[in-house]
């Protein structure tokens, strides 16, 4: 298969990003006000700062679990005043800085206004976002540069990160600064990095931490290839004065720039707590607790739960985490994961038999995204210890390794041996289902129609490859936008109307 030149692969990216902003902005400009997690708090911490010119400090009675679900239940009703969500003032501040701005220019122009700018800067981060990890997986693989286009279009069409890329939030400025980070790392696992370069890197991990406590990931992972450097140097014989510079280089602009707000949360909240998160925790009160999910519900119920809400909430569950898609979506969904799953593994498998030559470089980077995946699932499941939060969109700081790990496993898919590894898979879950559908005397017809129709395609792709696997791939990606699409017009909308 030829390699695709640079010249040919930028107009597909730039459809990638154009199409993302077209969905992002329907979003954005069409989910009623507020009807995004935790969108009322985000927007009051902007409000406090532009009215009073200080950053919010978290107090109890912030967090009104019963007000909260008033407004929730009643799809926010003008007459209902937001004002007193203000339970995320123990966030970093940056975002809620870089956005203040918007709210003077726009002092005039009415509450609706206000939020669909702050919600279109946001998807124009996102866009950043993509491009981010465009150029890493370029980076990576950079003679293969459909899978990075692969990559893009993944994290570009993801039903959820579209919805909270469109809302308000410090998400999409936190995942910037990670997948900023995660490319000059990439760079450093290649080649030498100099002091400079890596105090950029320390800056831009400063600026992370100013924005959200899930970019403290970026510490273990920029101190692993340091120390990786620094073995090298050392095995090498090549430890120089330099390398020992770089440490510093790293360390001091990522912690220097957060330590006024340590010093502040400390003052505010205790020597013990400087990230804000015991005063936080002890604030909310009345969200749901781990321990008592459990004590009512059993392990097994629980970890049904844990299970099936955190991919479908990875996928696409809106509003305040109550719109569902059709569970034909949801189907198709699974499908569609279990199949790139299959590929991957085929790829893997190739890998261990000689069939795919990786370089030294390329193996180390896999090995950090990896370790970048188990961080921030690590994180989930540590949060999820204290409180049920089985939201799947907190896997998505990891979205660089998730995205590339996805394009690898299209690609895998739609090649000839990896389509019959694809078809297998297909039929496994027919078989499956239709167990189940028989066990509960219930059979879903989508469940044996999708897979089964999924069988066939692949089966047929594996005995008669037409097309590059990339233009599979890039399909399937299609598929993911309509399913967007649907998801604001066949569940938002309908869904989330103003109750009267």
């Amino acid at each position: 298969m030829r390699t695709m030149t640079s010249r040919r692969h930028h107009p597909f990216l730039l459809l990638i990003l154009l199409v993302y902003l077209a969905l992002g902005a329907g979003y954005a400009l069409l989910t009623p006000l507020w009807q995004a997690p935790d969108e009322p708090a985000h927007f009051n911490n902007i409000a406090h700062i532009a009215t009073t010119g200080r950053l919010p400090v978290l107090r109890a009675g912030d967090y009104d679990q019963a007000y909260l679900e008033k407004l929730k239940a009643q799809r926010f009703p003008p007459e209902l005043s937001i004002e007193p969500v203000r339970y995320e003032g123990h966030q970093p501040p940056l975002y809620y800085l870089l956005m203040t701005p918007v709210l003077w220019m726009l002092q005039g122009a009415g509450l609706a206004v206000q939020v669909w700018a702050l919600r279109l800067l946001n998807v124009g981060v996102g866009a950043l976002v993509i491009l981010f990890i465009w150029l890493s997986s370029r980076r990576l693989f950079p003679k293969r540069p459909r899978a990075a286009l692969l990559a893009a279009g993944f994290v570009a069409f993801l039903p959820m990160h579209i919805a909270m890329s469109a809302a308000i939030n410090n998400d999409a400025l936190a995942e910037l600064f990670i997948a900023a980070v995660m490319f000059r790392l990439l760079a450093a696992l290649e080649e030498e990095t100099s002091p400079g370069q890596w105090a950029v890197t320390g800056l831009l991990i400063g600026l992370g931490l100013l924005t959200k406590f899930q970019a403290y990931i970026l510490i273990p992972l920029a101190g692993a290839v340091w120390l990786w450097q620094l073995w090298r140097g050392w095995r090498t014989h090549a430890l120089s004065v330099g390398l020992w510079l770089s440490g510093a280089a790293l360390a001091l602009p990522a912690l220097l720039l957060p330590l006024p707000w340590w010093l502040r949360n400390m003052r505010l909240y205790g020597l013990s707590d400087p990230f804000g998160l015991d005063r936080h925790n002890a604030v909310v009160v009345g969200q749901p607790r781990t321990l008592d999910w459990i004590a009512a519900h059993g392990w097994a119920g629980y970890l049904d739960r844990f299970i099936t809400f955190t991919f479908r909430s990875f996928w696409g569950v809106f509003g305040w985490m109550g719109v569902f898609m059709d569970a034909r979506v949801y189907l198709l969904i699974t499908l569609l994961s279990c199949l790139m799953v299959a590929g991957g593994l085929y790829q893997l498998w190739r890998w261990r038999r000689g069939q795919i030559r990786l370089t030294r470089f390329q193996t180390r980077g896999l090995g950090l995204l990896l370790l970048h995946l188990g961080l921030v699932a690590a994180a989930y499941l540590w949060y999820n210890l204290d409180f049920v939060q089985h939201q799947g969109r907190y896997f998505f700081p990891a979205l660089l390794p998730i995205s590339i790990f996805a394009a690898i496993g299209l690609l895998g898919l739609f090649s000839p041996g990896g389509s019959r590894w694809g078809a297998v898979t297909a039929l496994v879950l027919l078989g499956f289902w239709l167990g189940a559908g028989v066990v509960s005397g219930d059979v879903n017809k989508w469940a044996l129609l999708l897979p089964g129709g999924a069988a066939a395609i692949l089966f047929g792709r594996a005995r008669w490859p037409r097309g590059g696997a990339f233009w599979w791939g890039l399909a399937t990606e299609g598929l993911m936008a309509l399913i967007a699409l649907y998801a604001l017009f066949g569940a938002i909308l309908p869904q989330l109307q103003l109750l009267r």
